[in-house]
């Protein structure tokens, strides 16, 4: 199994499109620390905003480049990975070799998951080196909740739990494109489908507004003014693509 996700992670990096997007990602990262700095007042949405200090200033970094890399940047890394090569027919290439379905896709899926983490870790440490270097740092930090005060120590540990929060979701979503990758004849496609699903899971229901609105989403959680369900979609969004595209890839003919 090693040898088979080392191969897959050679092989994405091997493709221009990941190196573009993982330099074009850390520019907008950094980009949106010179905005966030020059604006001072971090917005948890119309009506609630705190002052910038080091200790928040990474999770409202967060909340900044969320949208680009669950909407664009990730999405596009996915179904490059995905459905690229099916179309392009480097997956019957690799297939020749005694490799099972399930164990190719298990490999993209976790290679793919840990690129994923590298962009999500980028963006966090690129937020607290910028947070601790140009701001003031505060005895006492606040976030949604103005009745929680949180010392420098939990509100590292808030930003923490924030970035895996929004992690979870970023693998819910490598689940349901991967899934939307397989039944889809087209990368072009495949994205337009995402962003159709994204945009539709608003009118669904509340408990599937995660995936458009992140940020929004985690602020409340932690905060505990979330209403709706949060673990258990993420989890089946998560969980039931992952099993639903591992049984269409073992049933379905990729000598075609």
């Amino acid at each position: 199994m090693l040898p088979l996700m080392q191969s897959e992670w050679e092989r994405m990096w091997k493709r221009k499109k990941t190196m573009v997007s993982l330099i074009l990602f850390a520019a907008i990262v950094v980009f949106d620390c010179f905005f966030l700095k020059m604006q001072m007042i971090g917005a948890f949405d119309n009506v609630n905003s705190v002052p910038l200090n080091a200790q928040n200033f990474s999770v409202f970094l967060l909340k900044e480049v969320s949208f680009i890399l669950t909407l664009i940047i990730g999405p596009l890394i996915m179904i490059d990975s995905l459905n690229s090569e099916n179309t392009s027919g480097q997956f019957r290439l690799v297939l020749i070799r005694p490799i099972t379905f399930s164990r190719l896709y298990l490999a993209k899926w976790i290679t793919l998951a840990i690129m994923l983490l590298i962009f999500t870790c980028l963006t966090f440490m690129i937020g607290e080196v910028a947070g601790h270097l140009g701001l003031p740092s505060v005895e006492h930090v606040t976030f949604l909740n103005p009745n929680r005060s949180y010392d420098p120590w939990e509100a590292f540990q808030y930003s923490l739990q924030s970035y895996g929060l929004f992690y979870l979701i970023i693998l819910a979503e490598l689940s349901v494109v991967s899934l939307i990758c397989t039944m889809m004849p087209s990368s072009i496609i495949s994205y337009f489908v995402w962003i159709g699903v994204m945009v539709g899971s608003l009118y669904l229901s509340d408990m599937m507004s995660f995936f458009l609105l992140s940020a929004s989403t985690i602020f409340k959680l932690l905060a505990g003014s979330y209403n709706e369900y949060f673990y258990l979609p993420v989890l089946g969004c998560l969980g039931g693509g992952f099993l639903a595209t591992m049984f269409i890839w073992n049933k379905k003919n990729w000598s075609k």
